[in-house]
């Protein structure tokens, strides 16, 4: 290969590394209010999001419409103990590989 153009390529390729690794990431702040009903006869608590934020100025949080985001809530006993209509605030983190770990930040707060 021509010593310029991997002179070229090798920076080029470092450059895009980062933002190719970084695509997947995401930092957000979910916010949302707590539900409790009944379905087939058991108390069931579920919370509705309703804002997807960056949870901080360096974070990362970008969400299309169309993009589905897809994650299970750590059981909590403050949302069972919270009112219907209580605010919640979560932390939605993703690595690299699109791993999620979401936090419960607040209820009621």
């Amino acid at each position: 290969m021509n010593p310029l153009i991997k002179t070229m390529i090798i920076p080029a390729l470092l450059l895009a590394s980062p933002m190719a690794m970084s695509a997947g990431e995401k930092d957000c702040l979910l916010e949302g209010t707590v539900q409790h009903g009944e379905t087939a006869g058991q108390n069931t608590t579920s919370v509705k999001i309703h804002s997807i934020s960056q949870y901080d100025e360096q974070s990362r949080c970008k969400v299309r419409g169309s993009e589905k985001m897809e994650f299970k809530l750590p059981p909590d006993t403050r949302l069972k103990d919270a009112p219907s209509g209580s605010d919640v605030k979560y932390r939605y983190r993703t690595d690299g590989s699109g791993q999620p770990e979401t936090q419960l930040i607040s209820v009621g707060a």
